[in-house]
């Protein structure tokens, strides 16, 4: 059984409320805020850090949660 994830902007306040609510008897799916705050790429001496621990094959589908957030207000994430 899956599991699914709300990831709400901290700019939607209401939104965050309202999917907490409606989900609250859910037991396979959490609401949270986006927790991010700026750019990680923007830090070359984590990204350096982290490169060398990168596998060669991302094995986890790639989620753009970013845009999502930016034009929605959210993103849903399904965890398998």
């Amino acid at each position: 059984m899956g599991h699914h994830l709300f990831i709400v902007s901290r700019q939607q306040p209401d939104l965050y409320s309202y999917l907490t609510r409606e989900f609250s008897e859910e037991p396979d799916v959490r609401v949270i805020l986006d927790r991010r705050q700026g750019d990680r790429r923007l830090h070359p001496a984590r990204t350096d850090a982290a490169a060398g621990n990168r596998r060669q094959v991302d094995r986890r589908e790639k989620v753009d949660i970013g845009g999502q957030l930016s034009t929605l207000g959210y993103a849903f994430v399904r965890l398998d």
